[in-house]
C-alpha cells in the first residue's frame, strides 16, 4: 500500500497528554509511522520505492484521529424521514419493525451502502452497529468494500408484544444465525471486522437467549451490544414483569462487563450507574434520538464522575435524521450546560468521548482513538477556515470543533492508511447513483412493507 505524508498540519492527537501542534504525519502501509512537530523532518524508509508517497499539504486543516460512533443501526438508513413524531415504543411498533421486516437482501445492501457513504463523508471511521433479524451478510459486506471499521451483529428477538412475524424468532434459530455469522465475519478484512451480539432489548429477548448470548460472547471474544434505560415505559414494563430495570436485569444473566456497550442510559439511576462503572460496561449517549423520540435527558456527567465509559452514536437514521458526529458532539455539550450549567462537559470532553473513549467502549483503544505512531492510521482531516469557523478559535480547538465546524468540513477520511472519501467523493462510489438507487429500493419496499 503506498504511503502517505500528511504536511503542515494542526495535530490534535488525543494522546495520553492531549498534545496539540502543527506538524506533519506519515501513514506507511495501515499504520501511522511518525508524528513530527513543525520544523522536524519525517524519515521515510530508505527502501520505500520511489513515487509510493503521496503528500498532502494540509496546511489550514486539522488531523483528528477517526470519529468513533458506539451506537448506529445502519440497517434503519433507508427508512430516514418515514417514523415523525413518535415514541420510541410506538415508533418501533408502528413503524421501524415493519419497515426492517419488509428489507431483502437488496435493499438491506443499499441501507448498509447509504449509511456508510454518509459516515465516511462525515469523518467517522468506526462504528458499533446492531442490524435487524435478517440479511446482515449485507451490512459486512458493504463495510468490508467501502473500508469502514465495523463492529456489528443481527439483531436477536425471540420475545415482546407486536413484533412482528417477519422479525420474530425461534430462540435456537436466533444464536444459530448469530453463530454463523461470528464465525464467518469476526476478524474479517485483517480484523477490521469484528462481531457483536446484538439482543435488541429487554422487552424483545427471552431470559434464556440472553443467558446463551452472555456464555457465547465471552466464550469467542466478542462484544455484547444491546439497548437500555432508553425510557421510562420501557424500565416501568420490565420492573412490573421481572421485578428489574434493564441495567440489573442484565447484569444478573451476566450481560456486564468491559466487552459490553449499551446504547442510551437516559433513565439510568446512581446505584445503576456504578453497577456499570463496576462491571465495566459502557453506554453509548445519542443525544439526537433520545431528543427526538422524547426519551429523555441522559445523566453524562454523572454517569462520567461515576467512571462508566461513554461514547456517542446517531443512533438510526429514523431517529435523527442523520448519521452526524459533530451534530452529536454539538448536542451532547449543549444538553448538559442546561443540566448543568455553562461550564458542564467541555469540548475537550466531548471530542474525546467521539475519538479515544469511544475506542475504550470497543475494547479497541490500543489500536484507534488517537494520532499515536504505531496505531492504525484512522484518520480525519478537518478544514478550519470554512465561514462558520471564522475567525479561528486559537485558544480551544477542541469549541471550535465542537460548536462551528460540521461534516461538511470534512476533507478527507482514511481507514488503515486507505482514503476512503476526499473532497466530497466517496472512494469508488457514484453519490448520485448511489441516490437514486436508495429511491428505488424505498419505493420497491414501501410494497412489501405492512404498516
Amino acid at each position: 500500500m503506498p504511503g502517505t505524508l500528511f504536511k503542515n498540519a494542526l495535530l490534535i492527537t488525543m494522546n495520553p497528554g492531549r498534545e496539540i501542534f502543527h506538524g506533519d504525519l506519515l501513514v506507511e502501509n495501515d499504520r501511522i509511522a511518525q508524528i513530527v512537530k513543525a520544523g522536524e523532518q519525517i524519515a521515510p524508509k530508505a527502501d520505500s520505492p520511489d513515487g509510493e508517497l503521496r503528500v498532502i499539504d494540509a496546511n489550514g486543516c486539522a488531523l483528528l484521529p477517526g470519529f468513533v460512533q458506539t451506537h448506529i443501526h445502519l440497517c434503519q438508513t433507508l427508512f430516514r424521514n418515514q417514523a415523525e413524531n413518535l415514541s420510541l415504543l410506538d415508533w418501533l411498533q408502528q413503524k421501524i419493525w415493519p419497515f426492517e421486516a419488509a428489507h431483502n437482501e437488496a435493499s438491506m445492501r443499499i441501507s448498509a451502502r447509504l449509511g456508510i457513504a454518509e459516515l465516511l463523508a462525515g469523518g467517522t471511521t468506526t462504528i458499533l452497529d446492531m442490524g435487524s433479524v435478517h440479511h446482515y451478510d449485507e451490512v459486512f459486506a458493504e463495510a468490508e468494500a467501502r473500508g469502514l471499521r465495523l463492529v456489528g451483529g443481527k439483531c436477536m428477538m425471540d420475545s415482546g408484544d407486536n413484533v412482528p412475524a417477519g422479525l420474530r424468532e425461534d430462540t435456537q434459530q436466533s444464536l444459530r444465525e448469530s453463530e454463523r455469522l461470528q464465525k464467518q465475519w469476526h476478524g474479517a478484512a485483517g480484523g477490521r471486522m469484528r462481531y457483536a451480539y446484538a439482543p435488541r432489548f429487554t422487552l424483545s429477548c427471552s431470559e434464556a437467549l440472553l443467558r446463551e448470548v452472555a456464555e457465547m460472547a465471552r466464550e469467542q471474544g466478542c462484544m455484547v451490544h444491546s439497548h437500555a434505560a432508553e425510557t421510562v415505559a420501557e424500565e416501568e414494563i420490565l420492573l412490573h414483569h421481572k421485578g428489574r430495570r434493564s441495567v440489573a436485569f442484565f447484569h444478573e444473566l451476566g450481560i456486564a462487563g468491559e466487552h459490553c456497550c449499551f446504547a442510551h442510559g437516559v433513565q439510568v439511576h446512581h446505584e445503576e450507574m456504578q453497577m456499570l462503572a463496576t462491571d465495566g460496561t459502557s453506554i453509548a449517549h445519542c443525544p439526537g434520538s433520545n431528543m427526538k423520540l422524547a426519551s429523555g435527558l441522559a445523566p453524562v456527567i454523572e454517569m462520567r464522575e461515576t467512571g462508566v465509559k461513554v461514547g456517542l452514536g446517531a443512533d438510526g437514521a429514523p431517529c435523527n435524521n442523520r448519521l452526524d458526529i459533530f451534530k452529536e458532539m454539538q448536542l451532547a455539550g449543549l444538553i448538559q450546560k442546561i443540566r448543568r450549567g455553562p461550564t458542564a462537559l467541555t469540548a475537550a470532553e466531548i471530542v474525546a468521548m467521539a475519538t479515544i473513549e469511544g475506542a475504550r467502549c470497543l475494547g479497541l483503544a490500543e489500536e484507534i482513538g488517537s494520532l499515536e505512531a504505531g496505531k492504525k492510521a484512522d484518520v480525519t482531516m478537518l478544514c478550519l477556515d470554512s465561514l462558520p469557523q471564522t475567525p479561528n478559535n486559537a485558544k480551544d480547538i477542541y469549541a471550535q470543533i465542537v460548536y462551528a465546524a460540521s461534516a461538511g468540513d470534512v476533507r478527507l477520511t482514511m481507514v488503515e492508511g486507505r482514503v476512503c472519501y476526499e473532497n466530497g467523493e466517496i472512494v469508488q462510489l457514484d453519490r448520485a447513483g448511489l441516490a437514486a438507487q436508495a429511491e428505488d429500493e424505498f419505493k420497491k419496499l414501501l410494497q412489501r412493507v405492512e404498516l
